[in-house]
């Protein structure tokens, strides 16, 4: 043992009591507190706000909710890679290549190789706003803080042209020893009119009713493609790897502090 083992045993051991134990619990918490919630419609929601609204109490309304509906937003909105109508997107564009790599064996011969990597070199999404409708009542959604579960768009790869221009990608500026090879574009949606479930807090924002990130730390946030069911057994497995990784941590971190010298 050293002390360099020491902490760096002790520092794997700790992480991995928080992942299985501190933050297996919280997740727990939240997938608890998710099967509990029963879900409001949006037109029970717009009524309520509307009614604390006329009494004079504008700004007033906050409310923890869970409620689902359609996606929508405003005017025509497509994905940039694949053209597909939709209320939402993210998209990205990663320029993959080759570097090459320089190494010396214990003999001290030089080896050289060709190794594939790549880097992001756009990333945008979408600008219009979204809103979650139901029964002829629209809600925005505020989607800082947000966890999203999105559909997969296109996903396609594009081998590099020399002599084309490339609006998002500057070649002169290329690392030098690397060779592009291509670009993939790729991106994750919301379809147009896709159905929501949406958990967070209802709340009057400048005397418009909007859903957003809940006022109160550690609640959810979520705005998902997926149904109820399916977020709660998503997130129930997401706590049990969470608790697998924190013991293997442990396991590794006390590994490291008896037998690293």
């Amino acid at each position: 043992m050293s002390p360099l083992s020491l902490g760096i045993g002790a520092v794997l051991a700790l992480g991995g009591a928080y992942l299985a134990f501190i933050q297996k619990k919280k997740s727990e918490g939240v997938v608890t507190e998710l099967k509990f919630l029963k879900a409001t419609p949006l037109a029970e929601l717009h009524a309520a706000w509307k009614a604390i609204t006329e009494q004079g109490f504008s700004g007033n309304y906050r409310e923890f909710v869970e409620t689902n509906g359609k996606a929508a937003t405003e005017g025509e909105l497509r994905s940039p890679h694949g053209n597909i109508p939709c209320a939402y997107f993210v998209a990205t564009v990663e320029r993959q290549f080759e570097r090459e790599e320089t190494t010396r064996d214990e003999k001290g011969n030089v080896q050289r190789r060709r190794v594939r990597s790549s880097e992001n070199v756009s990333s945008q999404k979408s600008a219009s706003p979204l809103y979650l409708e139901s029964a002829g009542i629209r809600i925005p959604l505020d989607l800082d803080g947000a966890s999203l579960d999105l559909k997969d768009g296109s996903d396609r790869f594009e081998p590099y042209e020399s002599n084309r221009t490339y609006s998002f990608f500057n070649a002169a500026s290329i690392q030098t020893g690397t060779k592009t090879l291509g670009f993939r574009y790729s991106e994750k949606i919301i379809p147009l009119g896709h159905p929501l479930y949406v958990v967070g807090e209802a709340k009057d924002s400048s005397g418009e009713l909007r859903i957003g990130s809940p006022s109160e730390k550690g609640k959810p946030f979520i705005v998902s493609v997926k149904s109820e069911d399916e977020v709660i057994k998503s997130r129930e497995s997401g706590a049990r790897t969470q608790f697998y990784l924190g013991i293997a941590l442990i396991v590794a971190g006390i590994a490291v502090a008896l037998l690293v010298k």
